[in-house]
């Protein structure tokens, strides 16, 4: 007899309530997501310390505003608009159809599994829950093995405060997610490298699982003829400094004016040194895995490289630059996901899109400039999941603007209003009334049928 795995006794559980009880009402989707709010606030400190402890190293103020601040706005968010995304929608359905009516309700999709990364183990954990319970969803939800503390850590603030009818957090390592990539769930969040989410896509494929999947890529950061150089520095240097680099919308590399490019190197140290007066100091981020921080060295061996900060670490692990590299070499090929920044020189603005055109879209796309124009041709010109203009990193945070990847950089998106559609079913309704027109062009087709059908093609047909 096969022994059911914890996904799919998960998954078992939350189907037998949800025939049980139906989909949760409004009120019970805004206690869900108080709820959530309060796990969030009350296990803030202890996440911070299992953080920490994972990675070796994690600065408590970055695990506030990018862990547990993210995810608090983006429920107050979710709350303060429920009640509007959730409203019916009338659709005019035009004059052949008058005097029916239409309408498209927003219900659940139902179950929803979320598989989560380690760079951010809880805001990326958690997130998603926040579109899946203010749609109605229930959730299985995987934290990464590779963050076992704070893995640990949500699972027990899961059970101790979500309604275990709505969310069920489950702990595991390859061979759990691999389950849940291969379970019919309704929809199956993935958030991880590329060549993890082409095997979730290929598993979902046999059920027929539909997938949002946030991927990353190489993220460029392009600074125009027109920028202020040390304003741009100061903003590319933070979003790649911040988490050590291991950040999916990271900057990951930097084009820039071949001539600006001394003037940028110092302009980024001086940003680095102000950033981290202490580069050991406890406002430090350590590079989370072993794996990763052999690759970074490996990335960078015999490169160019310009140390950020004065340190003692060997290089690829701490911040530097690295001046012109090869673009056939695997630093310029790879997700770096690192504090390393390549600067790649341009003597031509046109250069800058025979370069990003030739690879695929990226998550991010930063530019950082004053002309506008030029603006809008790199706009026109360039694909990517989302922009920011003159900073870094901060659009993520905006819940207004849907996050998510184009072609290898993800598929679907969420946050805000895009996390609660991700999540929802529009189910189309069309409401016939007693005097309906349409009746008129059924077979035996007389005189009056022909002259509606000349009122709707627009002339006379016979």
């Amino acid at each position: 007899m096969l022994t059911e795995g914890a996904a799919a006794a998960a998954l078992r559980r939350l189907r037998e309530a949800q025939a049980r009880d139906g989909s949760p009402s409004l009120e019970r989707r805004r206690e869900a997501l108080l709820s959530l709010r309060r796990l969030v606030t009350a296990e803030a400190e202890g996440f911070a310390a299992a953080i920490s402890e994972d990675f070796g190293g994690r600065s408590w103020h970055e695990t506030m505003i990018s862990e547990v601040g993210v995810v608090v706005a983006a429920i107050d968010h979710a709350l303060a608009r429920l009640h509007r995304w959730s409203r019916p929608e009338r659709v005019f359905v035009g004059w052949r159809f008058w005097p029916a009516r239409a309408l498209v309700l927003k219900q659940p999709l139902g179950i929803v599994g979320v598989i989560a990364p380690w760079n951010y183990p809880v805001q990326l954990a958690l997130s998603p829950l926040v579109g899946a319970l203010a749609a109605g969803c229930r959730v299985v939800l995987k934290p990464s093995e590779h963050t076992p503390r704070t893995a640990e850590a949500i699972c027990a603030a899961v059970a101790r405060h979500l309604d275990r009818d709505l969310v069920a957090a489950v702990a595991g390592g390859p061979e759990l997610a691999a389950e849940m990539s291969g379970l019919a769930f309704d929809k199956l969040l993935f958030t991880g490298s590329s060549a993890t989410g082409r095997r979730v896509l290929r598993a979902a494929a046999d059920t027929l699982t539909p997938v949002v999947l946030e991927l990353g890529g190489k993220s460029p950061a392009i600074i125009d003829p027109s920028a202020d150089l040390k304003r741009a520095a100061a903003d590319i240097v933070a979003g790649k400094l911040l988490n050590a680099g291991q950040t999916c919308v990271a900057p990951d590399y930097v084009l820039l004016p071949r001539a600006t490019m001394p003037a940028f190197v110092e302009a980024a140290k001086a940003a680095a040194a102000r950033m981290r007066p202490d580069p050991s100091g406890s406002d430090a981020t350590a590079v989370c895995r072993s794996a990763d921080r052999e690759r970074l060295k490996r990335l960078v061996a015999g490169l160019d490289l310009v140390p950020l900060l004065p340190t003692a670490e060997p290089r690829g692990t701490s911040p530097c630059l690295v001046i012109d590299p090869p673009q056939d070499g695997e630093l310029m090929s790879e997700e770096i996901f690192g504090p390393v920044l390549p600067l790649v020189p341009y003597d031509d603005p046109e250069e800058v899109f025979d370069h990003l055109n030739l690879r695929p879209a990226p998550l991010a796309l930063y530019w950082f400039g004053r002309d506008r124009s030029r603006l809008t041709t790199v706009l026109a010109r360039t694909r990517s999941g989302g922009v920011a203009v003159n900073d870094t990193v901060l659009q993520v945070a905006v819940e207004g603007l849907p996050f998510g990847g184009l072609g290898e950089s993800g598929v679907g998106a969420y946050h805000g209003r895009a996390g609660f559609d991700a999540f929802t079913h529009r189910r189309s309704v069309f409401l016939q009334s007693p005097l309906s027109g349409a009746r008129l062009l059924r077979p035996p087709y007389g005189r009056l049928a022909e002259r509606a059908i000349s009122a709707m093609v627009g002339g006379r047909v016979r």
